[in-house]
């Protein structure tokens, strides 16, 4: 008897004016009542309790206050909420009380039947009367057409009224109840309608602008963009309850699944395209592997979701989130700091969104609550995120600008100086040309005075052979000099501009064998040693002729008359070699590092001169061909070039 009373008494105090709210005449017509610090919770894990079984007096002492708005996280089971509505004697009799969020699967309204008038599409279940709302249901069958759900309410005197309101979701358990008049939702309808168009219009006028952009530049980044940014739109539209109310109003299996599908390519999406913008592959290849493990993720995630098992795995997704973001959080910053000021941008929009998802993660797990509406936090923060992000994208256009613009100018000041190298290559040509049939006329004069003198003065004959030999000395060594600088203006030309051919080098020391011969006092001392075997090469013949003919002239040189030159060649695996061999003065250890340098002469006793581009040209000439040249010399006994390139098929 004693524990009956006291049931009682707890029933009474539980449900008594007390706790209950009293709506005012102005109540609910420029902003809605809340109900949050008015609710009791029960929790009910199996999800099976009935109405009856909750409302009796012995479980009234299981509801729990809540302070705020329901923040219960991811739960299997159901939440049963307890709350007493009273008006004053001059308050209106119809009110509307407003459920969210719009995403809850079941939401449940049970109203005593002595309270008032059955609403239509209400059922009778024992004592009460029940309202079955919630994105499992057709929205067609909505007492009020509204994103989120909207019960109407009768208090048809000023007494206390208890009612109970069940939810069930596999989404996370987020609930806020709010109390209106017709006109304030009216007008609270209006506004949030307006947030929305608003939130919609500055998407969709990014995703026409990166359309734009990208139709223009053909650059896919810009599309990328424009896929992400339509995905975040869809996205906030299911989690809006707009999916519903637009899309599958008599569907509700397919508006329920399009919330896991949409929440899962958003993040799919908006990572891809995070690892895209900040060169994750460069910069953090260990990060940037993590991530894609955790994109391949997400793309199952889309097609569990698909299959309706979104639930099973809601409340697990959000690690992988938190990593993700954490993620966001330290490599952009890294990057700034590390110089990359190109990412300031993107790091400022990324952390944006990194600030909302910490607090949407922290809210949906129910480890924070707030009476923000978590709608129009995810919608700030995606703003914000989005601006930047354009910001980001100008910048980017510009600096892209800038460099076409640099390089466009660079190009054209190589063309300017391609032009200018070859107007100045043909006025050589011409000059050299010009200057060969003066010089060859003065040689020839030169031989033909030393066969007359030579048969009416024999006794002034040798006198006339030394100034002779003098006379050819100077035309031999300008016609050197053109040559070299006709050699140095074709080693500025690319090596795939000039006429290559495959040849065997063995034919091609034979021709220098012919050539020189005849040019040395001591034929015989110009030696030629090939191999049996073919060394095929693939260059510019005449090039690899001027290299060679420089390097036996070299050899003729700086070597006694009689002394012997040695033409040898033979393979080193993919190579070719070509070795050139005297036996002259040599070269000082101090100055063969220093040989190849242009316009360096080789400190000499003896006199002869050139204008200190030889060996310089045959360096270039050879590694212009992907070869190289090495070089060995002993003062005194001699110096050996070796002249390496890659064999060819």
């Amino acid at each position: 008897m004693f524990r009956f009373l006291l049931l009682l008494v707890l029933s009474l105090w539980y449900v008594s004016p007390a706790w209950s709210l009293t709506l005012a005449p102005h109540d609910g017509m420029q902003e809605g009542v809340t109900l949050a610090g008015h609710l009791a919770m029960l929790r009910d894990a199996s999800g099976s309790l009935s109405v009856d079984e909750v409302s009796r007096a012995e479980r009234a002492g299981e509801f729990a206050a809540v302070p705020g708005v329901i923040s219960a996280g991811y739960t299997t089971g159901a939440i049963w909420l307890r709350f007493t509505l009273a008006r004053s004697a001059d308050a209106p009799t119809d009110w509307w009380l407003e459920a969210a969020l719009p995403i809850l699967d079941e939401v449940t309204l049970y109203t005593p039947q002595q309270a008032g008038v059955r609403p239509s599409g209400s059922a009778s279940a024992s004592n009460f009367t029940a309202i079955r709302l919630g994105d499992r249901s057709p929205y067609t069958e909505r007492p009020v057409p509204h994103r989120n759900f909207v019960f109407p309410l009768r208090l048809l005197d000023d007494q206390p009224v208890t009612y109970y309101l069940r939810v069930k979701t596999t989404s996370s358990m987020l609930v806020s109840i709010v109390a209106w008049q017709q006109e304030g939702l009216l007008r609270s309808t209006q506004i949030d309608t307006g947030i929305y168009a608003g939130y919609f219009g500055f998407i969709l006028l990014g995703i026409l602008i990166n359309l734009a952009f990208w139709a223009w530049l053909r650059e896919k980044r810009y599309l990328g963009y424009a896929a992400y940014l339509i995905l975040l739109a869809v996205n906030t539209m299911t989690l809006g309850g707009f999916a519903s109310q637009w899309f599958f109003p008599d569907s509700p299996l397919l508006a329920d699944r399009s919330v896991g599908v949409m929440a899962c390519l958003v993040f799919l999406a908006g990572f891809a395209f995070f690892v895209s913008v900040f060169h994750l592959r460069e910069h953090f290849p260990r990060i940037n592997r993590l991530i894609d493990a955790l994109l391949l993720a997400y793309a199952a995630c889309v097609l569990a979701a698909l299959a309706g098992y979104f639930g099973l795995f809601a409340a697990w997704l959000q690690l992988p989130n938190f990593i993700i973001v954490m993620c966001v959080a330290v490599t952009g910053p890294w990057l700034v700091w590390r110089g990359h000021r190109e990412y300031l941008l993107y790091t400022l929009a990324f952390s944006a969104q990194f600030v909302g998802a910490l607090i949407g993660v922290t809210r949906v797990l129910g480890i924070t609550s707030s009476t923000l509406p978590i709608n129009y936090l995810y919608m700030a923060t995606t703003l914000v995120h989005v601006v930047l992000l354009h910001f980001a994208m100008a910048n980017r256009l510009r600096l892209s600008e800038i460099g076409r613009l640099a390089t466009a100018a660079r190009l054209e000041k190589l063309a300017a100086e391609h032009e200018a190298v070859e107007q100045q290559r043909q006025f050589v040509a011409m000059v050299s040309h010009e200057f060969r049939t003066p010089l060859a006329v003065i040689d020839a004069a030169a031989q033909m005075v030393v066969a007359i003198c030579g048969q009416e003065h024999g006794d002034r004959f040798e006198g006339i052979r030394a100034r002779q030999k003098k006379i050819r000395r100077a035309v031999s060594q300008m016609i050197e000099m053109i040559e070299a600088h006709l050699t140095n203006s074709r080693l500025n030309v690319q090596v795939s501009d000039r006429r290559r051919e495959k040849f065997d080098l063995r034919d091609l020391l034979g021709e220098l064998e012919e050539k020189w011969r005849p040019m040395l006092s001591v034929p015989e001392r110009l030696e030629v040693s090939n191999p049996s075997f073919p060394l095929p090469v693939e260059a510019d013949r005449q090039m690899i002729q001027i290299a060679f003919s420089n390097l036996i002239d070299n050899a003729a040189k700086y070597s006694p008359p009689a002394s012997p030159i040695s033409l040898s060649s033979g393979r080193d695996g993919d190579m070719a070699w070509v070795e050139i061999t005297d036996h002259g003065m040599g070269i000082a250890t101090e100055e063969i590092e220093r040989i190849f340098d242009k316009f360096y002469r080789v400190t000499t006793k003896m006199k002869t001169g050139g204008a200190g581009l030889g060996l310089y040209m045959v360096q270039r000439i050879i590694r212009q061909h992907g070869g190289d040249v090495e070089v060995k010399s002993t003062p005194g006994r001699g110096t050996c070039f070796r002249l390496q390139l890659p064999l060819t098929k």
